[in-house]
């Protein structure tokens, strides 16, 4: 997965997180489920777990939901975990390659 990859799908969680509503959540919603399904062949199974605990948590975290700053907490922790095992694995894969 590369950068761009991931830049993207940090974009959209952004974007269903901090949406105003559910109903202005909805295409960044769908958009990200896609981007997510896509990115879960290209990692490893507890990686997709974490990746599908963040769209879970970022869609609970959209609209003007009570406890949004939990959701968005929970979406922030699961994503410093992926995201630090997606360089992790990035950086076995490039070493492996020079070996």
């Amino acid at each position: 997965m590369n950068e761009g990859k991931l830049k993207e799908l940090r974009q959209l969680v952004d974007e269903v997180m901090y949406a105003a509503t559910k109903k202005e959540a909805r295409s960044s919603v769908r958009r990200l489920e896609f981007v997510a399904s896509d990115m879960k062949s290209a990692i490893d199974s507890y990686l997709s777990g974490k990746l599908s605990e963040i769209v879970s948590f970022a869609k609970e975290a959209s609209g003007n939901v009570k406890g949004k700053g939990h959701w968005i907490s929970c979406v922030e922790r699961s994503w410093y975990v992926f995201e630090g095992g997606v360089k992790w694995n990035q950086s076995q894969r490039n070493t492996e390659h020079y070996e």
